[in-house]
């Protein structure tokens, strides 16, 4: 008796790691990065070098509030959009009360077995709030929390000079 291969969603799964694509005959791993004159360039690579030095599987995505991808590290072309819908629904069911998402940097943890997903609202007044999705295994949640926040509050910063 075999069992048929389950794949999980994309965004609890993430899965950077090499050869994945290729061992599941799924299409390869996009790389999309912001411009190169863009301020979030030097941000967005310190992220995928991050993200390369961890054991587990990761990915990465910078999307529009909308769902427009501005950044992807990690993920099948096709799983963009559905990570990029996911993390807008994880991130309007968080608990009401906190800091307004569209002032200050705000987050959202999930976890799923060893795997966690952390999703950072990153508030720009010139071009809209964007959300940071990092979903990685292999590194503690309150790590991957503190870290994606950090790196938001860079974006944050950085975003006004893009506009």
């Amino acid at each position: 008796m075999t069992a048929d291969l389950v794949t999980p969603n994309a965004l609890a799964t993430g899965g950077s790691w090499t050869g994945r694509a290729s061992r599941r005959g799924r299409e390869p791993l996009l790389e999309q990065s912001p411009g190169s004159d863009s301020p979030v360039g030097p941000l967005w690579a310190s992220l995928v070098e991050v993200l390369g030095a961890i054991d587990g599987p990761s990915s990465a995505l910078l999307a529009t509030a909308d769902g427009q991808a501005v950044a992807v590290h990690g993920l099948a072309r096709a799983d963009v959009a559905r990570v990029a819908r996911r993390s807008r629904a994880a991130f309007a069911a968080r608990t009401p009360g906190g800091p307004d998402p569209d002032r200050v940097v705000d987050t959202v943890e999930l976890t799923l077995g060893l795997r966690h997903t952390v999703i950072a609202s990153v508030p720009s007044p010139a071009r809209g709030r964007h959300l940071l999705t990092v979903t990685a295994q292999g590194v503690s949640v309150q790590v991957l929390e503190a870290w994606t926040r950090r790196l938001a509050d860079d974006i944050h910063h950085a975003m006004p000079a893009t506009a």
